[in-house]
């Protein structure tokens, strides 16, 4: 990564793309080199297509190619992350479904190329002629695995420019990538090792409800971790990302939650699936209709299994009550924040466990009324984290950090060394390190 950085900040614009490409191909291969040919293959396509789009005369010729731009992109993420879960709706389970494995990114590397179709399509974009630039878009190597989901319209302008991050951009990235990586390493990896240990005391209530703590603030600090990363390393590279989360369990309801947590897809859905549908324009049976829509495919996206069409359909449930039943009435803060909570912990219930079984018996477990003295030996010996992790989820205390260490410079560089020295030394003791969203 140094290395990247710092020849690319150093080569001519001319070099600038292609070596950010061949990083960005070097990065995926490492990982999952086996799949390199395909993901070639989609971005030959994608950027053919595209082209072909801006040239297309009449309507109906540029629903045609969109409509087999997103055929080849879907294609193949519905091949290989949906065809075991598909067939086995009809219990068959053929010997290909078996040995398949998910790509890595697939899923944000089909977004992404599928929103610049669309963007293309619309005329609110200019295709993209140099397949080295797209290719350099599409496998940008900080946001390809875990996100966040880029669009490439704000894109262009950085894609075709020279990019010499300037001092200032280069010590915020590098204090965003050090604040990503031990929220992902200090914070996120132990409370996933406190959620497996006490998913070890089956039937008792306290571990159950430890256990969910656990898993919710494990889940927030990976990812968010990995877009605070990635939202880093792209500015000392010189593009700018969008930002993903936004304070998410301090929401006060659950559309608010949605506004706080995975921010570009929830933009991406409801730019390209609930806005095109209608939206909230067409009547209120219609409204629910899409929501229906827009929730049974964010939960497939997350993954292919009963689990997550059931997350989708809570979402959906407690989305179109807010909208349809409660309106604006409002409760005191303090009140829907800690419903919104508890209902989001519930949702992740479903996420955590491993086919419908599994949640059946977690939520045994959450309402089961049994409890032994476990959770206070785990709640004892996981005080410390569960406190700093909890203060990191309360936006005054962030905010409040932030800008203290942007009005000096002392302490930025301070908290930046001492969390890249406390994160490399965790990582080379652990041997768990987890990336939950690498599954999806």
């Amino acid at each position: 990564m140094p290395v990247v950085v710092l020849l690319h900040a150093v080569l001519p614009q001319r070099w600038q793309n292609p070596f950010l490409l061949l990083a960005s191909l070097v990065f995926y291969a490492w990982g999952d080199a086996r799949r390199l040919p395909l993901f070639l293959a989609l971005l030959a396509a994608d950027w053919g297509i595209g082209l072909l789009l801006d040239r297309a005369e009449g309507r109906r010729q540029k629903r045609f190619l969109l409509f087999l731009g997103c055929l080849i992109s879907f294609g193949a993420l519905l091949f290989y992350k949906y065809s075991a879960f598909l067939l086995g709706i009809f219990g068959l389970a053929p010997a290909f479904v078996r040995g398949l494995t998910l790509p890595l990114g697939i899923s944000f590397f089909t977004f992404q190329a599928a929103g610049y179709l669309i963007d293309v399509y619309r005329g609110e974009t200019k295709p993209e002629k140099s397949l080295v630039a797209f290719g350099a878009f599409i496998f940008l190597f900080p946001q390809l695995i875990a996100g966040p989901i880029v669009r490439y319209g704000p894109m262009r302008e950085a894609l075709h420019r020279r990019r010499r991050p300037d001092a200032a951009a280069l010590d915020g990235g590098m204090a965003l990538f050090a604040v990503g990586l031990a929220a992902k390493v200090l914070l996120a990896n132990p409370l996933g090792a406190m959620y497996e240990a006490l998913r070890a005391y089956p039937g008792d209530m306290a571990c159950a409800w430890l256990s969910l703590v656990g898993y919710s603030l494990q889940i927030y600090f990976d990812f968010m971790g990995y877009s605070v990363m990635a939202v880093g390393l792209g500015r000392m590279l010189g593009f700018s990302f969008p930002r993903n989360f936004r304070h998410p369990y301090a929401a006060v309801s659950v559309t608010d939650f949605w506004r706080r947590w995975h921010i570009t897809l929830s933009g991406w859905f409801r730019d390209y699936v609930y806005i095109p549908l209608g939206g909230n324009r067409r009547g209120k049976t219609r409204t629910v209709l899409h929501l229906a829509v827009v929730w049974l495919l964010t939960g497939l996206w997350h993954g292919a299994d009963w689990t997550f069409v059931l997350w989708g359909l809570w979402y959906f449930v407690l989305l179109a009550a807010e909208k349809l039943l409660f309106g604006k009435r409002k409760a005191p803060a303090p009140l829907t924040r800690a419903g919104t909570l508890i209902l989001v912990m519930l949702g992740w219930a479903l996420f955590a466990s491993d086919g419908l079984a599994a949640f059946r018996a977690y939520l045994a477990d959450l309402f089961s009324f049994r409890a032994g003295p476990q959770a206070l030996f785990w709640l004892r010996e996981n005080a410390a984290l569960l406190l700093v992790s909890l203060m990191c989820c309360v936006p005054g205390i962030v905010e409040g950090l932030k800008r203290f260490c942007r009005e000096r410079g002392w302490a930025r560089l301070t908290a930046t060394a001492a969390l890249l020295i406390l994160s490399i030394a965790a990582l080379a003791k652990s041997t768990y390190n987890p990336f939950l969203y690498f599954r999806f």
